[in-house]
């Protein structure tokens, strides 16, 4: 965090600008509420032991075991807070008084109390605080205009008030010279093509990182699940909407106050706004939509995504400021939601958790807020928690829970020059693009929003890039690296500075070099060996170029020996055997003597796709699929790459499809020749497969059937399987000379 001095806070006022309104008292806040409604739902904080921050003993300032561990201590508090929990809920219940929501990370109740109630809340010894369930609305756009098509979209990029590639390249190679004092200028309309661009993301990328291994949580209001932004990226889903109130609906899938489970996230009633905050920040933080003419990538578009949708439809217009209904989260919701993430830590790597919304406006740190314990806590196991700064136009202040000291404090700029239209304060730990961002929204649509909220997933999104290329780093080194090496920034109104993130940057100061990501390819044989050659295949499922990238490591030093890349055109599969690698690897390697050689391969790409390891026996014929893959083989039953061709003899392939339809119907297949991803044509089986069977079609003969004469280099096809037909596909090679079937399906994700 960077610290700023509270008299330069003060001096803003004595300018004229707005003094933000002044928190009541907690307890007289909640018996304003009783007063008025009769009742109040509250957040009560038990006294639990070991219930302190999880945060890294360096940030506290605390002293801890060295055999402690955050997990350990998590842990204990875990233990300490289900024995006080069962000691109050009987007091509770003597007196009426029902746990409506418990957590069991977090030392927290929550409950509904009239007078009465709140004064055996305060009088009990086990309780510390007792805190109004406050309901936050989302942080809104500021200026929105749907994109509808592709070429709506190019038309935006194009217009003259927009950033064209050139001022794109003058911005960042002038961002670490120049700190901005200016107004703003024309260069107002990114969209999220170029918004990556701003924060040198793009830069990351080409060094392979794209946040591989990675995942972000979106706590906001559901995300369309079904928009190709999101396809297979989706690996949790979680539903925390409260209804404490007669008035309150459901936002969970299944009516309830939770749910978890994919589909839980995902209820999106049409007619309504609901998932479309969700889907646009989830869009920018992590999507990666390839199936357009226009290819729009997030900031971390390998990582994985995890939605938890913390709204409620609240039927009140004294709550929803004359609305009839509004959607609205309550902090007991985004708790829950926090906790449930804190449980996730233990299944997946979580970079960062993003929380797009707010409410009241302070101009100090609010660290008695009731998310702060759940924010430290994910900050100990090292994920650290985003939050929009709020998009009110003040000057010196934030809204709550953006006021937390140990949050991810996230304000807007147009491209390099800090928002006016949004807030701002020496609290705020970094600045991203937040203007005119286009993303998804839901029906596969996309959309040009504009506010804190689309700046937030920009700095999240940061944070995976760092934590794929450094799984190790702790929150306070990740965010370190973002603040320190984050272009300073300013206005004439400000008396403070704050950094505008470089991602490049804040990658190169954590000494990246020595780290190893990406998928893991375990006992590739070296070239030496005579008996059996290992090919390394890379298969490129979108539509643009990218480039792969193998780190080396020689499995008897454990050292890294080597780096290979490969720039692999989109739709393309290119095959390199371990000799190639070696050869082209920087600096070139040579294999220790002897035949005993084998190399563990660490895979990253710009794009995703596949990769395979395949193994070939020259001297009994054999061709063999070894892959394994330390995230498990990829699901995907639609992508086959490497299909034999003619070209092959001895070697012809097989596709063997299942219908899992209700009806007969014959699959399709989009071919392309995987030199370099062109389409040869549509491939359709000449008969039906009845439902829930198996047909197997010889496919090795394809350039022939679209009426093309093979090339000499003509090895390998791709076969895409659309999306009208109902089930999956193998690639079966009968290897003629070995006298063997090889399943040549299995591939790894990249």
């Amino acid at each position: 965090m960077i610290v700023r001095p509270l008299a330069a806070v003060i001096g803003l006022f004595l300018l004229g600008f707005a003094v933000p309104t002044i928190a009541q008292d907690p307890i007289s806040e909640i018996k304003a509420r009783i007063a008025d409604k009769g009742q109040a739902t509250v957040l009560v904080r038990m006294d639990v032991a070991e219930s302190a921050s999880l945060a890294e003993p360096a940030r506290e300032g605390a002293a801890v075991q060295s055999d402690t561990t955050p997990r350990d201590r998590l842990n204990r508090v875990r233990e300490g807070i289900a024995s006080r929990r069962s000691s109050l809920e009987s007091s509770m219940a003597a007196h009426g008084i029902k746990m409506q929501r418990t957590y069991e990370n977090l030392p927290f109740f929550v409950t509904t109390v009239d007078e009465a109630g709140i004064e055996i809340l305060l009088r009990d010894p086990g309780v510390t605080s007792v805190t109004l369930n406050r309901a936050r609305r989302v942080n809104r756009d500021v200026i929105r205009k749907v994109i509808l098509s592709d070429s709506e979209l190019a038309a935006q990029n194009a217009a003259a008030n927009g950033a064209t590639p050139e001022q794109v390249a003058a911005e960042r190679m002038a961002r670490s010279q120049v700190t901005s004092t200016s107004t703003p200028s024309a260069l107002a309309t990114p969209s999220l093509d170029t918004s990556v661009g701003y924060i040198n993301a793009d830069q990351v990328w080409t060094q392979g990182f794209i946040g591989s291994g990675q995942a972000i949580a979106i706590l906001d209001d559901g995300i369309d699940a079904n928009h190709d932004m999101f396809d297979g990226k989706i690996v949790a889903e979680a539903c925390f909407s409260d209804t404490f109130d007669p008035v309150d609906e459901s936002l969970c899938a299944n009516g309830n106050d939770s749910q978890i489970g994919f589909g839980s996230a995902s209820l999106c009633p049409s007619g309504t706004t609901v998932c479309e905050h969700g889907s646009h920040v989830a869009g920018i933080a992590a999507g990666n939509d390839q199936t357009g003419s226009t290819q729009r990538r997030g900031v971390a578009y390998g990582a994985d995504l995890i939605p938890i949708q913390v709204f409620t439809r609240v039927n009140d217009p004294d709550a929803c400021d004359g609305e009839d209904s509004c959607e609205l989260s309550y902090d007991s919701a985004t708790v829950a939601a926090l906790n449930h993430v804190i449980n996730l830590t233990d299944t997946f790597s979580i970079a960062a958790a993003n929380m797009s919304l707010g409410s009241k406006l302070t101009d100090t740190a609010c660290d008695n807020n009731v998310h702060k314990t759940a924010i430290d806590t994910l900050r100990g196991l090292g994920v650290l928690t985003a939050i929009s700064a709020g998009n009110t136009a003040a000057v010196g202040s934030v809204e709550n829970p953006g006021c937390i000291s140990t949050a991810l404090t996230v304000s807007s700029v147009i491209i390099s020059i800090p928002d006016s239209t949004v807030n701002h304060a020496p609290m705020v730990d970094v600045l991203a693009p937040g203007v005119f961002i286009v993303s998804a929204v839901p029906n596969n649509s996309y959309a040009s929003f504009s506010g804190t909220s689309m700046a937030t997933p920009h700095a999240a999104g940061a944070v995976a890039l760092l934590k794929s290329a450094n799984p190790n780093a702790t929150a306070d080194e990740i965010e370190t690296a973002l603040e320190s090496t984050g272009v300073s920034t300013t206005l004439e109104a400000w008396s403070w500075n704050t950094p505008l993130i470089d991602v490049e940057a804040a990658l190169s100061s954590m000494g990246t070099g020595s780290s190893l990501s990406g998928r893991v390819i375990a006992g590739a044989f070296a070239s030496n060996r005579t008996s059996v050659q290992s090919n390394i295949r890379f298969y490129n499922s979108g539509i643009f170029t990218g480039t792969a990238f193998v780190d080396v490591v020689d499995d008897l030093t454990g050292q890294t020996v080597g780096t290979y890349s490969r720039d692999i055109p989109g739709g393309a599969s290119i095959q390199v055997s371990m000799e190639n690698i070696e050869n082209g690897a920087s600096p070139a390697i040579t294999p220790a003597g002897g035949d005993t050689q084998t190399y563990t391969l660490h895979v990253t790409a710009s794009f995703s796709g596949y990769t395979q390891h395949v193994l070939w026996n020259p001297a009994g014929g054999s061709l063999t699929n070894i892959s394994g893959c330390d995230n498990g083989l990829a699901n995907t039953v639609r992508d086959i790459g490497n299909v034999h061709t003619s070209i092959i003899n001895g070697y012809p392939s097989y596709m063997m499809v299942y219908n899992s339809g209700s009806t007969a119907a014959a699959p399709t297949f989009v071919v392309r020749d995987a030199r370099d991803g062109s389409s040869l044509g549509n491939f359709t089986f000449s008969s039906d497969i009845a439902p829930n069977t198996t047909a197997t079609v010889l496919v090795s003969d394809l350039v022939e059937f679209f009426g093309g004469t093979p090339e000499s280099d003509q090895f390998h096809l791709n076969l895409e399987l659309q999306n009208s037909f109902s089930g999956f596909a193998q690639h079966i090679v009968d290897n003629e000379i070995g006298g063997v079937l090889t399943n040549m399906t299995a591939k790894c994700d990249l």
